[in-house]
């Protein structure tokens, strides 16, 4: 069943409003995917739909609501749904794969990111993103293939928030649990609901007990995870290891103060209590922050903090957050950055950034921290010119802060790039080197293009509408 997956990859955090510094719900996410998959933001303008027209996901059609949410969020280059976003209304959405006993389905059907995308579009709330889930979840399930590079199918759970509270929900095919947060929450690869679920869908009991994954003679209340969580899985220690770290980590800003944006970042940014020492190889899928371990690994393909409120602030990185800096854009934005595009031969930042990364990761612990240092400074600068604006900003004020956030980001990484490439082999260490072998060579061999002609025949008829996507 998990043959040909390496690991798992994915982590969701939360702090709600009273939690946090600001007074607003701080929503981020690490997405982590193959490494050649490029991902870029896309958005969508609110609209309005004609009697029975019908939402192309992914793999299949679904009947369209009468009216949906303007969206922004970033789209792995051939799903139509997101890895994580944001709508209007200050709704946030991250999603992880769970692999349950329940075992996933290949066929056709609505991936997690296309749930995801769903819930933003048509959720004005937390609280109505819940019932959105569970409506979808209840008429079509989840399945299909969710990875272009090895059989893998999986299972999902989310993190909805708003401005002032957020929900966790984890599933199993059709059945679900949910957990209101009051605090801080997070999320990632393994199950987190146990017995301490605030809703749960009428059946998960009944259905546990008939498979045998649950004694309703061992007293206590049902525990969803106990019960649905496959406990074969060949990399739950990595799963479980980012889970407990990024809750410890999130629950140790909450004691020390209200947690703030640049929090969010360091978390994102963690690989652990081993920093000093850390480089890509072994064990190197089991940090928040994640680099693969072989060709059929994961890392991380962009990320996302998000300020939640009528007006939302989006700050948004592509490919490893360690090695790059976060962008600000609002839904009053005149251009959306980092679109996926057209054709070959297109600026590409999302491939700039990642082949500045590998030139990097050819020895981490010599070459990663200067271009660490640079970035950071850059979030620094970026942010303080966003809380400068204050919230009676302009979008022509807001769309000045955006550019020269994209300028500055655009300038280190092409420096970086020319400067590791020129001084690489003055400054790496035999004894420090890439552990992972022919990893780099191996997976440039594998690389492939990721603009928008490039998207499979069969899954092609699901982004028509992403000719006529907003600038």
């Amino acid at each position: 069943m998990y043959s040909d997956i390496r690991a798992a990859s994915c982590d969701t955090m939360v702090a709600v409003g009273d939690a946090t510094a600001s007074g607003r719900t701080i929503l981020a996410k690490n997405s982590d995917r193959n490494p050649n998959e490029a991902q870029y933001l896309y958005r969508a303008p609110a609209a309005t739909h004609e009697p029975g027209a019908v939402v192309r996901a992914t793999y299949i059609s679904i009947p369209q609501v009468p009216s949906t949410h303007g969206v922004i969020g970033s789209r792995p280059w051939w799903i139509w749904g997101f890895e994580h976003g944001v709508n209007e209304h200050g709704v946030g959405v991250g999603n992880e794969a769970l692999w349950s006993r329940e075992e996933a389905s290949a066929e056709p059907g609505l991936l997690g990111m296309d749930l995801l995308r769903l819930v933003l579009e048509r959720a004005a709330t937390a609280d109505e993103g819940l019932q959105v889930l569970i409506g979808l979840l209840e008429e079509h399930g989840q399945s299909g293939t969710t990875n272009l590079v090895v059989d893998q199918t999986y299972h999902n759970g989310f993190l909805i928030a708003d401005p002032s509270t957020a929900w966790v929900i984890e599933t199993a095919n059709k059945h679900w649990a949910a957990k209101r947060v009051t605090t801080v929450a997070t999320i990632s690869n393994a199950y987190s609901i146990g017995s301490d679920y605030d809703l749960i869908s009428a059946d998960a009991e009944s259905y546990a007990v008939e498979r045998g994954w649950w004694n309703p003679s061992s007293g206590g209340r049902f525990d969803f995870g106990a019960a649905y969580a496959d406990p074969e899985l060949p990399f739950l220690a990595s799963c479980t290891a980012r889970l407990a770290r990024s809750g410890r980590v999130m629950q140790d800003n909450a004691e020390r103060g209200k947690v703030a944006i640049e929090d969010m970042w360091a978390v994102l940014r963690d690989i652990g209590d081993t920093a000093a020492d850390w480089r890509p190889g072994i064990k190197s899928e089991s940090v928040i922050c994640m680099h693969a371990e072989d060709t059929k690994g994961h890392e991380t393909a962009a990320s996302i903090v998000t300020e939640l409120s009528a007006d939302p602030l989006i700050l948004a990185s592509l490919a490893s957050p360690r090695l790059s800096s976060f962008v600000p854009v609002w839904f009053d934005s005149t251009t959306l950055p980092w679109q996926q595009p057209d054709s070959a031969g297109t600026d590409d930042a999302w491939w700039a950034t990642e082949d500045m990364q590998r030139l990097v990761e050819r020895d981490y612990a010599a070459l990663g921290p200067a271009p660490e240092a640079l970035f950071n400074q850059a979030d620094i600068r970026t942010l303080a010119a966003v809380r400068a604006l204050g919230a009676s900003a302009s979008t022509a004020e807001r769309d000045a802060v955006t550019a020269e956030a994209l300028e500055r980001r655009s300038r280190i990484v092409a420096h970086c790039r020319a400067m590791v490439a020129e001084l690489g082999d003055v400054l790496a260490d035999p004894a420090t080197v890439d552990p992972r072998g022919t990893y780099l060579a191996d997976i440039e061999a594998l690389r492939a293009p990721t603009h928008r002609g490039a998207i499979p025949a069969h899954l092609a008829w699901a982004h028509e509408a992403l000719a006529d996507a907003t600038s």
